[in-house]
């Protein structure tokens, strides 16, 4: 997975090379962002592989990435796979889970459990259960759902 995203990293940087309005740190945090946000969370990268395709230390990186969007590149990351994840089990309640899991980057369905209760404060089949119950009722807006205010 880290090698496609090194791949689309240096396809993304080639029309950088001749100038832009950005330093090249600033480059590489908004190409990390665009390529974490673009994979739609649905890989768990080591971004310490990818850092160094962007030509910067993941120290480096992470405090650039973190001046320009406010949070770090792994708060990041992982908010955009919980957001993934989530946004599947809204279109289908009856999704199974190990194929959720699966496609955002975890090999047991009891890892991503974990991550997503001690993200969230509730497991994915409990967010999956009310998401059906309020489907059930007509309701298909996915405001107030529960552990969505929790990062």
């Amino acid at each position: 997975m880290e090698q496609h995203a090194i791949e689309q990293i240096r396809r993304l940087r080639a029309p950088f090379i001749a100038g832009t309005k950005y330093t090249q740190l600033e480059e590489r945090a908004e190409m990390m962002h665009d390529i974490l946000r673009g994979l739609h969370g649905h890989a768990k990268l080591r971004l310490e592989v990818i850092s160094p395709a962007l030509g910067s230390s993941m120290k480096t990186l992470e405090r650039k990435f973190r001046t320009r969007y406010g949070e770090s590149m792994n708060s990041f990351h992982q908010k955009t796979r919980l957001e993934f994840a989530e946004r599947k089990i809204i279109l289908d309640p009856e999704v199974k889970l190990m194929s959720v899991a699966s496609d955002v980057g975890y090999e047991r369905e009891s890892e991503f459990n974990r991550f997503y209760k001690r993200k969230r404060g509730i497991t994915p089949s409990e967010f999956a259960r009310v998401v059906r119950e309020r489907q059930a009722r007509g309701d298909f807006s996915d405001d107030d759902l529960p552990g969505r205010n929790r990062n």
